[in-house]
């Protein structure tokens, strides 16, 4: 970690344990539109939300709009944490500090929307910790393409190889692979059973982060 400028976190199940609460956005929704989704859809966990939702009105053939609705997502999702106030995940204060102690950048990429990335930063009272934030209403293609990394690469003038990820997809791991940076596969429960094995490390606790200093 020596070599290491910049350290990337995704946000969804990385930054705090979030997927709980789009799985029961996911749901309000459902009832609301009156549908039963089962395994017809695919686990969208590290996916694009309006991917999701574009695949629920192919199925269920509703007249919908996918990314009115991925929006209606994100402000029911942004709603539980205020309500909540859900916390950071373990140990990634201790993460935070190691990096600013160590005078990396902190970078943050997330197949969020700027809106609920903002909100969600603003509600933890960690924004001024990130250096640079890309998200994925900014870039072209989302997780598992690259993009997101590289936009927040040029942003920080930080070429891969000086670089770490942190992810707990199985897309979001193959978004920073796919860009060249070396990446933590962080396994956490609420995300489902995600194929962590492309990522170079997979870690149980984001302090597992430290041992590799």
């Amino acid at each position: 970690m020596k070599t290491k400028k910049l350290i990337i976190f995704d946000m969804d199940g990385v930054i705090l344990d979030s997927e709980p609460l789009h799985k029961k956005s996911r749901e309000m929704l459902y009832e609301e539109l009156g549908i039963h989704v089962q395994d017809k859809i695919p686990n969208p966990v590290g996916e694009s939300s309006s991917g999701h939702w574009r695949k629920v009105i192919a199925v269920y053939r509703i007249k919908e709009d996918p990314y009115a609705l991925e929006a209606r997502q994100y402000h029911l999702v942004a709603q539980q944490i205020k309500e909540k106030k859900i916390p950071v995940s373990k140990g990634l204060y201790e993460v935070l500090d190691w990096a600013k102690r160590q005078e990396m950048l902190i970078g943050l990429a997330s197949s969020s929307t700027r809106k609920l990335v903002e909100k969600t930063l603003h509600f933890l009272e960690i924004k001024n910790y990130f250096d640079y934030i890309v998200c994925g209403d900014e870039v072209k293609t989302k997780k598992p393409a690259p993009d997101i990394y590289v936009n927040v690469l040029k942003e920080a003038g930080v070429l891969a190889r000086q670089a770490v990820a942190v992810e707990d997809s199985a897309a979001g791991v193959e978004a920073a692979k796919n860009a060249g940076i070396f990446c933590f596969g962080y396994s956490n429960e609420s995300s489902g059973n995600q194929d962590l094995l492309k990522a170079d490390v997979v870690i149980n606790n984001l302090e597992e982060i430290l041992i590799f200093e």
